[in-house]
């Protein structure tokens, strides 16, 4: 399926909202308008060919050997170091062929141009100038040598140029012709509103986006608030629902959906991939039955109100990768079916419009390198901070909970105390961490009360697990295995 009519049928069936529909670029009539501006400069003699050599004359004069000369040439002809090109009017977009003319007569001064292009391109030169002339806007008259077109001052030449510079100077007046391509310009009044409304959409969409999180954000910080000492027993809630949030969370943290910030593969995902891991996540949820766990109505309604967020920060994506793509093919084309040099342009746009044009091969499209990065840390930080995972807590040394737990002063690491006591126990002067010598002077007063607390407020099973294994430790160490075997053993 060609790329115009997957795009057209996504516009139709997707079930984006009319507005954006609306303001979609419209890929079909774009290659209309190239079509056009490709007639008119074949029109005016410009094909494919003639462009492309005269690139290359550019190319090749911008830095041209050391043993290089030019040959000679017959009064009157003249090399204009430049090739007809896109130009803009600073202050009103017009594309325009920029063309180097005898200033009397008309006739561009290019002798790499066929006879019949320049006929062409002198009939549109002639008319400029009556208009300029009426206008009285006739620009600067400008006296050129072959290595001095813009006007200033002659550089020194070489003495086999000195005869072709005086010859130049005595048979030529010339100077620079701008004639606009009506063609090319229906083609960029077509192309820029689509530009600014798709611009618009996006801001737009990611406000609500924030909007949408920070409201998620209250909500899950609601229905995780009942493991606090008291609360359960005001309303009728389960604490045990922030287990389940811990487990989905835990999921979506696993797989990131939209971004990858790890060292092997770093940067935005396609929507491809973002729809892939979302359906993955949603299959996993569905297969440990966390939603149906949930025992409050409260807790439901935000785990909906999670996966939509997820659903419109995809739908959102799609739309703006999928008109990025229309609008990186469309330059593409333009460049390639008119030859004017059109790169530079198009890397003009991309810096002006990042979110919609992409210079990358491989690119998961401009919203996804310019809003999934920042929806996913304001996703990470407004609300999966909200409810805090186990891995965050684990004891550097044994990597299990770290309870009591013990901070040394010395840098952030907390301890569990028993880690702590094997470490005193074996004379274990540094800390595993920072190498500062503070295991040995720690004491009752480094215990992390504050932390202590927090633990027992969001990991309430953990803890007493975790508590009981520190007293097995502790009847172990004092009493032996034997102690505390449970093993039946037959006399």
């Amino acid at each position: 399926m060609k790329f115009g009519h997957e795009y057209k049928v996504a516009l139709r069936d997707e079930g984006f909202p009319q507005e954006w529909v609306e303001s979609a670029i419209d890929y079909k009539h774009l290659k209309k308008v190239i079509k056009m501006v490709h007639d008119e400069l074949q029109g005016l003699g410009l094909d494919a060919a003639t462009l492309d050599r005269l690139r290359e004359l550019v190319k090749a004069q911008a830095d041209p050997p050391v043993a290089a000369r030019r040959p000679s040439l017959p009064a009157g002809e003249f090399y204009s170091a430049s090739q007809p090109e896109l130009a803009t009017i600073t202050e009103e977009f017009i594309p325009q062929l920029r063309i180097l003319v005898d200033n009397k007569t008309g006739t561009p001064l290019d002798v790499s141009l066929a006879a019949e292009t320049k006929a062409s391109l002198r009939r549109l030169v002639r008319h400029e100038m009556v208009l300029a002339g009426r206008r009285e806007h006739l620009g600067n008259t400008i006296h050129v040598s072959p290595n001095n077109q813009s006007g200033n001052a002659p550089e020194q030449h070489d003495a086999d140029d000195g005869e072709l510079d005086e010859q130049t100077q005595e048979s030529l007046d010339a100077r620079w012709i701008q004639v606009p391509l009506a063609s090319a310009r229906d083609f960029f009044d077509a192309l820029e509103p689509s530009f600014v409304q798709l611009d618009t959409i996006r801001a737009t969409e990611t406000r609500v986006l924030e909007e949408e999180i920070l409201d998620l954000g209250d909500a899950v910080t609601n229905v995780v608030q009942p493991v606090r000492a008291g609360y359960e027993t005001k309303r009728d809630i389960s604490y045990r629902d922030l287990y389940f949030w811990r487990e989905m969370f835990r999921l979506y943290i696993e797989k990131p959906i939209f971004y990858k910030s790890t060292e092997k593969s770093r940067g935005a995902l396609t929507f491809a991939e973002a729809k892939e891991n979302l359906v993955e996540y949603d299959t996993k949820l569905r297969e440990t039955g966390l939603l149906a766990k949930m025992k409050t109505p409260q807790a439901k309604v935000a785990a909906q109100q999670f996966l939509d967020l997820n659903l419109h920060i995809l739908k959102t994506m799609q739309f703006q990768e999928m008109n990025a793509r229309a609008m990186t093919k469309i330059l593409k084309k333009f460049d390639k079916q008119t030859h004017l040099g059109g790169n530079t342009f198009i890397k003009a746009l991309g810096n002006q419009y990042p979110a919609l044009i992409s210079n990358r091969k491989s690119s998961a499209g401009g919203f996804s390198d310019s809003i999934a990065h920042d929806l996913q840390a304001e996703i990470g930080s407004k609300v999966l901070a909200i409810v805090p995972q186990l891995d965050d807590w684990v004891c550097p040394v044994c990597y299990g909970m770290a309870w009591r737990p013990v901070n040394l002063g010395c840098c952030r690491s907390v301890f569990c105390i028993r880690c702590i006591i094997k470490l005193q126990r074996e004379k274990m002067k540094k800390c595993p961490m920072c190498n500062a010598e503070k295991v040995m002077k720690a004491d009752g007063r480094n215990i992390d009360f504050a932390t202590m607390e927090f633990l027992e407020t969001f990991f309430p099973l953990e803890v007493k697990r975790r508590q009981k294994e520190n007293e097995r430790e502790q009847l172990v160490s004092d009493y032996g295995e034997e102690f505390v075997r449970r093993d039946c053993v037959i006399m």
